[in-house]
């Protein structure tokens, strides 16, 4: 869990938010959710996922959005597309994942901002991997999604994007 009493982080973190919360409908599965600051934002039921990924093998689970804010960096790629198929099941027709993670170019500024304390050094040590675009829009595709938005954000410093059911026309 990031260590969010850190100035940076919770700034950095209020930023996520304000770019997703509108995106917020229904149920919402908060994938990573640290300690469910993001609750707030949510009317439907709101359900928080970190180290216990159990909720998510539930059958009976459905939910209408799936949110992963600065998650995905922190595990394997191979258990990132793992997550996704169980997300496929469990996301009702129409419902979304969002998410965001930092684009490769903010490796170094991150780690920097790490050594200087600015940043939960921690956290910035356990990025496994630095996603591309290219290779978010193929775990799309590999794990039966769309991508519905894609943008670039501080800087291009990080990314977010917006998936669906591949099944679902608008």
């Amino acid at each position: 869990m990031i260590n969010s009493s850190l100035l940076l982080e919770k700034k950095l973190q209020h930023l996520r938010f304000n770019k997703v919360k509108t995106y917020l409908k229904g149920d919402v599965l908060d994938f990573g959710g640290n300690r469910g600051e993001l609750k707030e934002f949510v009317k439907g039921h709101y359900y928080l996922v970190n180290y216990d990924h159990s909720i998510i093998d539930n059958e009976g689970l459905s939910v209408d959005t799936i949110v992963s804010l600065a998650v995905i960096e922190h595990m394997t790629v191979g258990d990132v597309v793992t997550s996704f198929r169980k997300f496929k099941r469990i996301l009702r027709k129409g419902g979304r994942i969002i998410l965001t993670t930092p684009t490769k170019m903010s490796k170094p500024v991150l780690e920097f901002l790490a050594l200087i304390r600015l940043l939960d050094k921690k956290n910035i040590e356990e990025h496994k991997h630095y996603w591309n675009k290219n290779e978010l829009f193929q775990l799309a595709v590999d794990t039966g999604f769309e991508v519905k938005m894609f943008k670039r954000f501080q800087l291009g410093f990080n990314q977010w994007v917006v998936l669906q059911h591949k099944e679902v026309n608008y």
